[in-house]
């Protein structure tokens, strides 16, 4: 009967413990497991979802490049049916914000190409925009005063989705009739046509993905 006795003392002391200790650690480890997994499945998921957003944001960033585009296209040759020319650029620079600059000049309306020049014009003097400038992007030269647009304060350039200056020639470099226009594309890289043979975007890689005002290989 001590014997009987002895064994189930053990039995709830030691051996019921030891398979609680056994299960206990079991349920932790599976625990940690399963925290492990669900942490990969949502970096898994959330990799996809950032991926595709980015998809979705550059093709949206592509679509509204050329509508800008398209916007910029209609009010140049407006301007040149009111003026019989394109808008000019100024001086001999090689900076894309300053041909940027003096395309949204001339459009805007705010100021007046004199002497070689874009003179700022009046308020009472400004000529009608030809272009929704709330349907455009456009960045500060310099730091302005009141934080707000006002092409009265300081110059600006529109930009294109991407933040970059959109491409403008008055008198194109490369042998084509009219005006050059585009945006440096996705990549944010772009050359300035130098020759004829420029003209055609798969000479270079860098140009590939440009958004231009016409089709590939006569822009």
């Amino acid at each position: 009967m001590e014997n009987h006795c002895f064994l189930g003392w053990f039995e709830n002391n030691f051996v019921m413990k030891g398979i609680g200790r056994i299960q206990l650690h079991a349920i932790r480890g599976f625990t940690l497991i399963e925290l492990m997994v669900v942490i990969i499945v949502i970096g898994v998921v959330g990799g996809i979802i950032f991926s595709g957003a980015g998809y979705l944001f550059e093709k949206q960033s592509i679509k509204t490049a050329q509508a800008e585009i398209e916007i910029l296209k209609i009010a140049l040759n407006e301007y040149r049916r009111e003026e019989g020319e394109y808008p000019p650029i100024e001086g001999d620079s090689t900076d894309f914000k300053d041909f940027s600059r003096d395309l949204l000049n001339g459009l805007y309306g705010s100021h007046k190409f004199i002497g070689g020049k874009w003179e700022r014009l009046d308020k009472e003097d400004k000529k009608k925009s030809l272009i929704p400038i709330e349907k455009l992007s456009i960045l500060p030269i310099a730091e302005e005063e009141s934080g707000t647009f006002n092409l009265d304060e300081v110059d600006h350039f529109l930009v294109d989705p991407w933040g970059q200056p959109y491409i403008y020639e008055d008198k194109r470099k490369d042998g084509f009739p009219g005006f050059l226009l585009y945006s440096m594309g996705p990549d944010r890289k772009s050359s300035p046509f130098t020759e004829p043979s420029d003209g055609l975007p798969e000479r270079r890689p860098e140009d590939l993905d440009n958004i231009p005002s016409t089709e590939p290989g006569n822009w």
